[in-house]
C-alpha cells in the first residue's frame, strides 16, 4: 500500500495574506493572495487563490492536508491569557477607545470557536462540503524564531524577533542551540519598535506596512539633527539593564488620533510640524526625521544584540519578524566586531510566517527538520505552451529565442530596460531573477529612466544589484552569503566606478549574489552581460509599477509591459519589443 503523504498548510491572515505548503521539512509552494487578485497587500481578503495554487502544485485536495498551521497563539486568546494582558495595559496606561475596540476584536476572532468556524466557512465556500483538516496554533514570535533559525544552516545562534506586535510581545531575544529555542528576553507591547517605525512612516506621508522601506531609503539622505534626536528620545527610553527599552505610548498608541491611527496628535505637538501629505515635497527636515528614526532603531536593536552575545557567548545572529526587512539594520548588526555572521530570513514578515507555521507543524508532527533555505522560487510558473497561447490570443508580435539569456544581455548592454519573466515566481517582497525589471547599471541615466518611466516612483529611492556570486570579493571588502537582498554592504570604489546606478547615496548596495546552481538561467544572463561589458552586475528591481503587486502570470507581465516604459519583455523563451515610434 502506498504510504500516505503528510502535508502541512500554513495560512497567514494578517497583513499580506499568504499560504505555504510543506512536505518532509521542505516548503514546496508558497504564494501571497495579492499576486493573484492584483490588489497590493490584499488586506481583509481570505487567501483562497493562494490556497488553490499551493494545493494544485502539490496535487492534493484540502482534505488530504494533515494539519493547517496558524502563526498566532490562539490558545492564549481563548484561555484568558490575552484578556488579562490587555487589562494589565489598561491598568498602567490611559488606553483610548479605538485600541480597546481592537483588543476586543482580537479576543473574539482569535477564540478557538470563532477561528475554527471562520476557516471552515471560508474553506467550504471554496471546496464545498469537505472534511477540514485539524488546525494547530503556534505563538507568533516563536514561529518567527523557529523559521529563521531552523532555515539558517546554523547549529547555534541568537535569534532576535522584531515585530509590530505578536500576541503579547513586540521584541524577543532567543537562545538557539541544536533543536532548542528558548526566549531569554522579552519586550511586551505597547513598547514596539515596529509600531514606532510605522507611525513615523505615516507621519512622513507614506503608508504603514508599505512605505517603511521608503523611510529607510530616505534616511540615507538625512543628516544628524540634535533637536529631532532629542524629540524622539522622549518617545524611546533606554533602560539601565544593558538591553531593554520602553516607548511612551501616548505619542504612538493611546490618545487622540486626528490624522492617523498609527500616531497621536501628541506626536505632532512633539515634533512641531504637521504631518507631511503624500503629494508634498520631501525636504531636509523630513530627511532628518527619517535619519534619526533609523538611528534610534539601530542603536536600540544593536544593544539587544550586544547583550545577547555577551550573555550567551554565541556569535551568530538570526533575525525574524517584519522589522527584519530593514536592510540597513541587518547590515549594522553584521558589522559588529563580536558578531561572526547574520541571517535575516527573507520571509521574516507575517506573510512569510505562513511558511514558518507550516514548517513548525511538520517538525512537531513528523519530526522532520526544516531544510536549509536555498531558494525563494516557490510560486506560480507559466509554461512556454501557456505563454505562446496567450501571445497568440493577444496578437502580440514576438520572437522565439534559443538563447534568451544572451539576447537579454545584449539588450541590456545596449541600454534597453527589460522585463524578465522566468520560472517560478519568487516569494516575498524582493525580485530575485524570476519577476524582475532589469537595466544596465553602468550609467546613472539608466537608473533615472527606470524610475521615471517604468516604476513611476520617487527619484531618491535606491535600486539593487544582482551580482555574480563569484565576483562579490571584487566589489566588497566585507560581506557574507547574501542571495536574498536582505543585506547591504559598503561598496568599494570599483563598484561605484563600474555600476554607479546601484550604489546608494550612503555608499552601500543592497545586494543579491547570484549562484549558478540556484538560478542557472539568471546567472547565465548576467555572465553574458559581463562578457559584453566587463561588469558582472545588472540593475534589478521588482516587475511591477507603483501601487501594484509583483506580476504573477504571463498576462500580468504583458499588461505591465504595455502600461509602462519597458523596452522589451523576456517571457519564457520569447522576446517582445515595443515598436519604435
Amino acid at each position: 500500500m502506498k504510504k500516505a503523504r503528510k502535508l502541512y498548510l500554513g495560512i497567514n491572515l494578517e497583513m499580506d495574506p499568504s499560504v505555504a505548503i510543506v512536505e518532509n521539512g521542505k516548503v514546496i509552494a508558497f504564494s501571497e493572495e495579492e499576486r493573484h487578485i492584483r490588489i497590493k497587500h490584499a488586506k481583509n481578503y481570505y487567501p483562497k487563490n493562494a490556497i488553490k495554487y499551493c494545493l494544485d502544485y502539490a496535487s492534493v485536495t484540502i482534505s488530504e492536508i494533515t494539519q493547517i498551521a496558524i502563526n498566532w497563539d490562539i490558545t492564549a486568546y481563548d484561555d484568558g491569557t490575552m484578556e488579562s494582558f490587555y487589562q494589565s495595559i489598561s491598568d498602567e496606561y490611559l488606553v483610548d477607545q479605538a485600541t480597546l475596540n481592537w483588543q476586543k476584536r482580537n479576543l473574539k476572532k482569535r477564540s478557538w470557536v470563532e477561528y475554527r468556524a471562520f476557516h471552515e466557512h471560508e474553506l467550504k465556500k471554496i471546496f464545498g462540503d469537505v472534511a477540514i483538516p485539524i488546525i494547530v496554533d503556534f505563538p507568533h514570535h516563536y514561529t518567527h524564531a523557529f523559521h529563521s533559525y531552523m532555515q539558517s544552516g546554523y547549529d547555534d545562534a541568537i535569534c532576535i524577533t522584531l515585530d509590530g506586535s505578536g500576541d503579547q510581545y513586540s521584541s524577543v531575544v532567543w537562545k538557539c542551540i541544536g533543536d532548542s529555542i528558548d526566549a531569554i528576553y522579552k519586550v511586551k507591547i505597547p513598547h514596539s519598535l515596529g509600531w514606532l517605525y510605522s507611525a513615523i512612516t505615516e507621519y512622513l506621508g507614506f503608508k504603514a506596512y508599505d512605505g517603511e522601506y521608503k523611510v529607510m531609503g530616505l534616511a540615507a539622505y538625512g543628516k544628524k539633527n540634535a533637536e529631532i534626536r532629542q524629540q524622539l528620545e522622549k518617545i524611546v527610553h533606554i533602560s539601565d539593564d544593558g538591553i531593554g527599552y520602553t516607548i511612551s505610548p501616548e505619542y504612538i498608541h493611546y490618545g487622540k488620533h486626528t490624522f492617523s491611527s498609527r500616531y497621536t496628535d501628541a506626536l505632532i505637538d512633539l515634533l512641531g510640524r504637521p504631518p507631511r501629505q503624500s503629494n508634498e515635497n520631501v525636504d531636509d527636515w523630513h530627511m532628518g526625521v527619517a535619519y534619526e528614526l533609523q538611528a534610534i532603531l539601530e542603536r536600540t536593536v544593536i544593544r539587544m544584540a550586544n547583550w545577547a552575545v555577551g550573555e550567551t557567548g554565541l556569535s551568530r545572529i538570526c533575525i525574524g519578524g517584519g522589522v527584519g526587512l530593514n536592510v540597513k539594520l541587518n547590515s549594522e548588526i553584521f558589522k559588529l566586531s563580536n558578531v561572526d555572521n547574520v541571517f535575516p530570513h527573507p520571509l521574516c514578515s507575517d506573510s512569510g510566517a505562513a511558511c514558518g507555521a507550516a514548517l513548525l507543524a511538520c517538525y512537531r508532527d513528523s519530526k522532520k527538520h526544516p531544510e536549509l533555505l536555498k531558494t525563494l522560487s516557490l510560486g506560480y510558473s507559466e509554461s512556454n505552451d501557456n505563454i505562446i497561447d496567450i501571445l497568440k490570443i493577444t496578437k502580440v508580435s514576438y520572437k522565439k529565442c534559443n538563447d534568451i539569456a544572451s539576447i537579454v544581455a545584449k539588450d541590456l548592454a545596449n541600454g534597453l530596460v527589460v522585463g524578465w519573466f522566468q520560472g517560478r515566481m519568487e516569494a516575498g517582497p524582493r525580485a530575485l531573477g524570476s519577476r524582475s525589471i532589469l537595466a544596465n547599471p553602468t550609467k546613472e541615466i539608466y537608473r533615472d529612466r527606470v524610475n521615471a518611466i517604468v516604476k513611476f516612483r520617487e527619484e531618491w529611492r535606491p535600486f539593487c544589484p544582482s551580482i555574480l556570486e563569484e565576483y562579490a570579493h571584487k566589489y566588497f571588502n566585507e560581506f557574507t552569503h547574501a542571495p536574498f537582498m536582505v543585506m547591504a554592504f559598503h561598496a568599494n570604489q570599483l563598484l561605484q566606478q563600474d555600476a554607479p546606478a546601484i550604489v546608494h547615496i550612503d555608499g552601500t548596495s543592497r545586494v543579491q549574489f547570484v549562484n549558478k546552481d540556484s538560478n542557472p538561467l539568471y546567472h547565465k544572463m548576467i555572465t553574458s552581460f559581463y562578457e559584453r561589458t566587463n561588469v558582472p552586475v545588472v540593475l534589478n528591481t521588482s516587475f511591477n509599477v507603483k501601487g501594484e503587486p509583483i506580476v504573477c502570470t504571463a498576462l500580468d507581465a504583458l499588461r505591465t509591459f504595455w502600461g509602462s516604459g519597458l523596452d522589451a519583455l523576456a517571457i519564457g523563451d520569447y522576446m517582445i519589443y515595443k515598436p519604435k515610434l
